[in-house]
């Protein structure tokens, strides 16, 4: 079983943030919404502890990062929870970039490309949405009526900035969330050019190692 995480664990962890990503939704009528992503993020904060196990610098790093995070996602106080949400949200973005960078690192320094790194690639890729998604909460709380959307409907429904996200990285545009500041259409602007940016290099550098691995196999 421990052999099988280590093999898989980009694979596990993928499976975590799919989780967290697409179907929590699907859950809403069976068991809190906020409650049930607190639970997956949280899984997916101590996956991400242990893909890093192996990795000692980075465990330290993301270590140093996730237990804020967590204390901070399931400490409620009515007096500050603004502030509690704030912190907590600005934490949980420098997580998620932290992720981002070590990630990407790992993959591009991976001499075979395997299951478990093209997982990790996809991985990379949801992370940066997710990064975004509390960068632009972070911005909202600080600058209240940075997004189309009412202020009061971000704080009381946060993964709205998840969906905003997403759609700004696949470059979908539906509309119906629209930047209105300027911080916030420049970070609208920033995340869709990493998103095509990252696609691009990630095929480039996925084709160059195949093709390095073939020619070497036919010598």
């Amino acid at each position: 079983m421990i052999n099988f995480f280590f093999k898989e664990k980009f694979t596990i962890l993928l499976g975590l943030l799919l989780i967290y990503v697409v179907a929590t939704p699907f859950f809403a009528q069976v068991i809190n919404e906020s409650f049930f992503l607190d639970i997956i993020f949280s899984a997916v904060m101590v996956s991400a502890i242990l893909t890093l196990s192996r990795e000692k610098k980075s465990r330290f790093v993301v270590i140093l990062l996730v237990l804020p995070c967590l204390v901070l996602l399931w400490l409620h106080l009515p007096d500050n929870s603004a502030e509690i949400l704030l912190a907590g949200t600005a934490l949980q973005a420098v997580f998620n970039f932290f992720m981002v960078f070590i990630i990407v690192w790992l993959v591009f320094q991976a001499p075979v490309i395997t299951r478990d790194i093209l997982s990790a690639s996809i991985v990379a890729y949801l992370f940066v949405a997710l990064f975004f998604a509390k960068s632009f909460l972070v911005l909202e709380i600080l600058s209240p009526g940075s997004f189309s959307i009412s202020s009061d409907r971000i704080m009381t429904d946060p993964s709205v900035m998840k969906y905003f996200s997403f759609v700004t990285l696949t470059t979908l545009g539906y509309g119906d969330v629209v930047p209105i500041s300027d911080q916030a259409k420049t970070m609208a602007i920033s995340e869709a050019l990493i998103g095509q940016i990252y696609l691009t290099v990630l095929i480039a550098r996925l084709v160059g190692v195949y093709a390095s691995r073939s020619h070497t196999q036919k010598d």
